[in-house]
């Protein structure tokens, strides 16, 4: 069974998982836990209240102390406190579990990412035809660019063909 927050005292260690843009592990300790409390959560339209027993837990991590509030029955919470989203943890478990789950969903987004690129990439081809068809102005931009585009191509070969003449030039000119 993994310890509750509200059970730990002053430099027991927990365990925080950092989800900003680079994933991060870091163990910190406890710097106090309050006694129980009443707290009554932000009342959302059309909801009765509810009363909550909370904690108050502050605890240290890299150096810096952060402060939450957090339900007595909890063992893992997440919070924003620490610039980026964070879980918190009694346990190093918890944290794994986090882990795998993190690597799933980033897993699945990719795969779905590589199944749309290709028909993003033929939704932008047909919306760039149909607009050519529609807006003359758009029409010329594009032609002008592609007539620029050949142009610089061309430009490429005819320099990649004179430094071959060159080449052999200075070729024959050694053998002579």
């Amino acid at each position: 069974m993994n310890s509750l927050f509200k059970d730990l005292t002053p430099a027991s260690v927990i365990y925080a998982l950092i989800k900003g843009d680079d994933v991060k592990y870091i163990e910190g300790s406890i710097v106090s836990v309050s006694q129980p409390r009443m707290n009554m959560p932000d009342m959302k339209m059309g909801q009765l209240p509810t009363m909550q027993n909370v904690v108050d837990v502050t605890y240290s991590l890299d150096g810096k102390n952060y402060t939450d509030t957090v339900d007595t029955t909890a063992s893992m919470f997440s919070t924003k406190n620490t610039g980026a989203l964070t879980l918190i943890s009694t346990d190093k478990e918890s944290v794994v579990r986090e882990l795998h789950a993190t690597l799933k969903t980033s897993e699945n987004y990719i795969k779905e990412s590589e199944r749309e690129v290709p028909r993003q990439k033929k939704r932008i081809k047909d919306c760039k035809t149909l607009i050519m068809q529609l807006d003359t102005d758009f029409k010329e931009k594009q032609q002008t660019e592609e007539r620029f585009a050949k142009l610089e191509e061309t430009q490429k070969e005819q320099g990649g063909k004179l430094d071959e003449i060159l080449s052999l030039l200075r070729d024959n000119r050694k053998a002579l």
